[in-house]
C-alpha cells in the first residue's frame, strides 16, 4: 500500500467544467443548484478524513428540488471520466498521480482507473469530489466494488490520509516443494493499536493481496534463487547472506511493506531454502 499526496485541484472548477457544457438545460440547472453544496462537502470530506472520521460524512440523501442520483452518476461517467470531455483532464491528473503508475492499494499492479473510496452508488454527491477519487488497478477496483465500511475499523486504507508504512506488517510463509511458493499474511507491529491492525487486515482481505502477490512472488523467487545459488557455489553462505541483506535494504528503501522484502526475509531464515532448495538448482 502506497501513500499518495492529496489532489490539489480546484473543486469549483472541476464542477464548472463538468456542468457548463451539459446539453440538457434542465439537468444542467439541477446540477448547478448543487454546486455550492458539493464544494462544501469536499471541504468537509477533507477535514473528516484527516481526523479519521470519514464515516461522519453526509451525502447519502439528495434534496428533491435539486439533482437526483442519476444526474450525479451522469456527471462522473459522461463528463468527468469520458474521453474527449473537458473535465477528463482532472480524471487523468488524478490517475497519473500514482508514482510509477503503481496502484496504491496493492502496490503491485498498474493503475488503470479511479476508484471511489466511498462508493458513488451510496454517496452520489461525492461522484466527482477529488479527495474521494483514488488511482487504482483493475483488480483492486473489482475486488472492492461498492463495499462500504460500517465502522472505522472496517475501512480500507485511504492513500491520501493513512500511513500504514510506518512499521513492517506484511509477512510471507514459504511453501516447501519442488517449485518454491509463498503465502502472504498480516502480522501486528508491537507499536500499533488493535484498530490500526484490524484495518490493515481488512485492507489485505478486501483487495485479496495474497492472491495478487503469490504468482508474482513465485516467478520472481525462482529467478532470484538461481542467482543466489550461483553465488553460493562460487563463494560461501556468509557472502550470500550479506548479498540478501543488501537486496532487502534496496527493496525497503522506498516502501517497508512489499512482497519482495517479505520473501527475502522468509528465505533468509528458512533452513529448507539453504539446505535443500538452493542445492537443487
Amino acid at each position: 500500500m502506497i501513500r499518495l499526496k492529496k489532489p490539489e485541484l480546484c473543486q469549483s472548477k472541476i464542477l464548472d467544467d463538468c456542468i457548463d457544457n451539459i446539453i440538457d438545460s434542465k439537468r444542467r440547472q439541477r446540477l448547478s443548484n448543487l454546486k455550492k453544496e458539493i464544494v462544501e462537502l469536499s471541504h468537509s470530506y477533507d477535514c473528516l478524513a484527516e481526523q479519521g472520521k470519514l464515516l461522519g460524512i453526509k451525502g447519502k440523501e439528495i434534496s428533491d428540488s435539486y439533482a437526483n442520483k442519476g444526474d450525479l452518476l451522469f456527471l462522473y461517467s459522461s463528463k468527468f471520466s469520458k474521453k474527449g470531455e473537458l473535465a477528463r483532464q482532472y480524471y487523468d491528473k488524478i490517475k497519473l498521480s500514482a508514482p510509477n503508475g503503481k496502484c496504491p492499494q496493492c502496490g503491485q499492479q498498474l493503475v488503470s482507473t479511479l476508484d471511489h473510496y466511498l462508493p458513488k452508488s451510496q454517496y452520489p454527491l461525492l461522484s466527482v469530489v477529488q479527495y474521494n477519487l483514488v488511482p487504482c488497478c483493475y483488480d483492486c477496483n473489482r475486488h472492492k466494488l461498492s463495499q462500504s465500511a460500517k465502522s472505522h475499523t472496517k475501512e480500507t486504507m485511504h492513500p491520501y490520509y493513512d500511513d500504514f508504512d510506518d512499521e513492517i506488517w506484511l509477512r510471507a510463509a514459504i511453501i516447501e516443494g519442488k517449485d518454491i511458493a509463498f503465502d502472504f499474511y498480516v502480522c501486528k507491529p508491537e507499536k500499533w493499536s488493535m484498530e490500526k491492525f484490524e484495518r490493515v487486515k481488512n485492507h489485505f482481505r478486501v483487495f485479496q493481496l495474497n492472491n495478487i502477490y503469490k504468482p508474482y512472488a513465485a516467478e520472481w523467487a525462482v529467478e532470484e534463487s538461481k542467482s543466489l545459488s550461483r553465488l553460493l557455489k562460487k563463494t560461501d553462505k556468509k557472502t550470500v547472506e550479506d548479498d540478501i541483506c543488501d537486496r532487502m535494504k534496496d527493496v525497503q528503501s522506498t516502501h517497508k511493506n512489499t512482497w519482495k522484502y517479505a520473501v527475502y526475509k522468509t528465505i533468509f531464515y528458512s533452513e529448507w531454502f539453504w539446505k535443500e532448495y538452493l542445492l537443487m538448482l
